[in-house]
């Protein structure tokens, strides 16, 4: 259907003759028509760019351009075609069509009902008003319950959609751990015993400027994780963070500050402040470099968790490739921790690793209602200093970890979404004690607004 409705909106434009370019940008230009119409959207990209730079500055061009890209999965660059369209009156409606299915296609279903509306309430052209009719049933909207859309015009002569100032996600889950893990592995590894318990939480974001291009957002959020019988490992904790967004060059950043509140078995444990400056560089071709360090200075609460007090530094790089159903990603990060350690004159333990992690991320599409996350890590731990163990003696702890996960999730109504997890655990490691394997399963249900 998506494929459908994309090929007969882009249809409408890309046969259009060029009568009045010079020879040369024609020729190229009807050499990138060719090749759209045989699949070779590499080959047509390519032609088109020659015509613009030959000279040509058309609307029709920009057209093209946007079906190029979107068909090569370089959405934000099909966007910006797209949205310089939107003040030219022979393309605005097909515009805002255009804007929804890539909106669609990144995940963003808000914008894109929003602009599927904008088309079906003011285009006169019927197959467009049906296309963005059905498009909206399938996003759950109801056409003749909306508001009409009121476009204004800014001195640029470009409509532009304000950023919504409030974002989020609420969710509650009911969870099976086989073998109940501590907030913090590193205190005494696993609990060793397999209880279910009920989880939910809650992310909340409002933009106090602008938006991601330029603006600063505050965000906050708490969880609360309940198990039925070992109530002393109930978990929850408090977030406040602060963000400022911009671009430095041709990166995208993002600097935040934050602070969170951690309870165990409701009292009070943890508190860490943290800072974090994070880069996005578009490779092309719907390919991203992703950078980020993060810092964390932790602090214990409770005098029972001293041992934890310090700080710890995070180094990670990666990469992500979005397509049209799917996207992917992996990255390595280094970590390391300088902590107070636990040394009563008689035994030293260490709570100081440096770990090195790969992981990588599959999210797939499944449908316009299915989708699916596959999940696999490996993480490297080795502690800075020798522990003394009780009937082994000194000994520098090493784990190796392996974690598994699958998610699977199904929309239902607008911005709803139910959702099971499964994820399991084998960690090996030279101190026994440390040595565990864990599966949790968890069934929830989730909304965005």
């Amino acid at each position: 259907m998506w494929l459908y409705a994309t090929f007969l909106a882009f249809s409408l434009v890309l046969f259009t003759p060029l009568a009045a370019l010079a020879d040369e940008a024609s020729d190229s230009f009807s050499r990138g028509v060719k090749a759209a119409n045989t699949g070779d959207y590499k080959n047509a990209l390519n032609y088109f760019l020659r015509v613009r730079e030959l000279g040509l500055d058309k609307p029709v061009l920009d057209y093209n351009l946007g079906v190029a890209y979107y068909r090569l999965d370089r959405y934000d660059e099909a966007r910006k075609a797209f949205t310089r369209l939107v003040a030219e009156p022979k393309f605005t409606h097909l515009a805002y069509f255009n804007l929804g299915l890539i909106a669609n296609k990144v995940g963003d279903e808000h914008s894109a009902s929003d602009w599927f509306l904008r088309t079906y309430q003011h285009s006169t052209n019927a197959s467009l008003k049906a296309l963005s009719a059905k498009a909206l049933k399938r996003l759950g909207t109801d056409v003749k319950k909306s508001p009409a859309k009121k476009l204004k015009r800014l001195g640029t002569g470009v409509r532009k959609k304000p950023t919504k100032k409030w974002s989020g996600f609420v969710a509650a889950n009911a969870d099976y751990d086989s073998n109940v893990k501590q907030a913090n592995e590193d205190l005494v590894g696993v609990v060793g015993e397999s209880d279910t318990s009920f989880e939910i939480m809650g992310v909340g974001n409002y933009w106090l400027r602008g938006g991601r291009k330029d603006g600063v957002r505050l965000s906050f959020g708490a969880n609360v994780q309940k198990y039925q019988t070992l109530n002393n490992y109930d978990f929850s904790q408090l977030h406040l963070g602060l963000s400022r967004f911009g671009r430095l060059g041709e990166w995208r950043m993002r600097f935040t500050g934050s602070w969170h509140e951690s309870y165990l078995g409701g009292d009070n444990y943890q508190r860490i402040f943290g800072g974090e400056a994070r880069g996005r560089y578009g490779l092309g071709d719907g390919k991203y470099l992703r950078l980020r360090y993060r810092l964390n200075y932790i602090t214990a609460t409770d005098t029972a968790f001293e041992a934890l007090d310090g700080w710890r530094h995070q180094w990670r790089a990666g990469m992500q490739v979005s397509m049209s159903r799917y996207r992917f990603r992996s990255y390595y990060q280094l970590e390391v921790n300088d902590r107070n350690d636990r040394d009563n004159g008689i035994r030293f333990t260490s709570f100081s690793p440096t770990r090195h992690t790969v992981r990588a991320i599959t999210s797939l599409r499944l449908d316009a209602r299915w989708r699916m996350r596959l999940d696999a890590r490996y993480r490297y731990s080795a502690y800075n200093d020798p522990s003394d163990i009780s009937g082994v003696g000194s000994i520098t702890r090493v784990d190796n970890q392996i974690r598994l996960g699958a998610r699977l999730g199904r929309g239902f109504a607008k911005h709803w979404e139910a959702e099971g997890q499964y994820d399991y655990y084998d960690n090996s490691s030279n101190v026994d004690v440390y040595s565990y394997k864990r599966s949790v399963i968890s069934l929830g249900i989730n909304r965005v607004f």
